[in-house]
């Protein structure tokens, strides 16, 4: 009788040529499942949406304007109704009127979730900008100090070296105002620059809205010098088309206004004549 636990050998090479055949077969399927070549191509119509920058698709990580951060948010499909678009917008547009109006340079634009409070640092002399208020008078450039918060404070007009370094932080509110929590936040950020700038130093909090009341006395009892730069918001006034820059009423300055250190720093600087002029244009 044959052993029927034993399989023959020509089946036991059949069952070899199967094992190996399902073995093949696995290995190829595996191999099916892998991406080969280039990826496939695009919808057209959503190539149509992608801008082009001068050529160069490096270029669209990159903006320095409203115009380029226009065209980056496109290419990104960011909603001009998110909160990240809007700030952007509003720092760019800050930043533009700093530099035509203000005349500050070496500007870098540094916003984001790491900024660590700092959307916009800059160098700026303020006597470029600002006129003396006696041009006729000569200037003392003789040690004298103004004493503010118990802080002694030398006007720029008195220095040999009248370079200020310009720290801005842009808060594009709906409805919130400065509050004591920003302030606090502010002079918490800022210590280390403070640090190693001293008294050339001064720093800017550019805002859509006012003060709360308890906002504003810290912001006047701060022993940092501060400006208040009262910005209005980026407004789109035509939906249909909200990446292209003639669809926007850009914001427009509203205002300035300096603590008791910061109006110490510019004293001889009439800046207030100055702020009047370009409201009125």
């Amino acid at each position: 009788m044959l052993n029927t636990t034993k399989p023959l050998p020509k089946q036991e090479d059949d069952i070899k040529i199967e094992q190996k055949k399902v073995r093949i077969s696995s290995a190829k399927k595996i191999k099916d499942k892998r991406p080969r070549g280039r990826p496939p191509k695009e919808n057209n119509a959503q190539q149509v949406m992608l801008p082009r920058l001068h050529g160069n698709s490096n270029l669209l990580d990159k903006f320095t304007d409203a115009t380029s951060y226009l065209q980056y948010a496109s290419y990104k499909l960011l909603k001009p109704t998110s909160s990240v678009f809007m700030g952007n917008l509003y720092e760019l547009e800050v930043k533009n009127c700093l530099e035509q109006s203000f005349k500050i340079r070496s500007t870098l634009h540094q916003g984001g979730s790491n900024d660590k409070g700092i959307d916009i640092n800059a160098i700026w002399d303020p006597t470029a900008v600002f006129r003396n208020e006696n041009p006729g008078a000569p200037i003392d450039k003789k040690t004298k100090f103004e004493m503010v918060n118990s802080k002694k404070v030398k006007p720029v007009v008195q220095r040999s070296n009248q370079i200020l370094k310009l720290f801005v932080q842009c808060k594009c509110y709906d409805t919130s105002k400065i509050d004591p929590k920003l302030i606090r936040e502010i002079k918490g950020s800022c210590q280390e620059y403070f640090r190693k700038n001293g008294n050339a130093a001064v720093f800017m909090v550019a805002s859509t809205n006012g003060f709360t009341r308890t906002g504003k006395e810290d912001f006047d009892k701060a022993f940092i010098p501060l400006i208040y730069f009262k910005f209005s918001k980026p407004r789109l006034i035509n939906p249909k088309r909200p990446y292209d820059i003639k669809s926007w009423e850009m914001g427009k300055l509203g205002g300035l206004y300096l603590n008791p250190l910061a109006a110490a720093l510019f004293k001889g600087l009439d800046w207030i004549k100055f702020t009047n002029k370009l409201l009125s244009e």
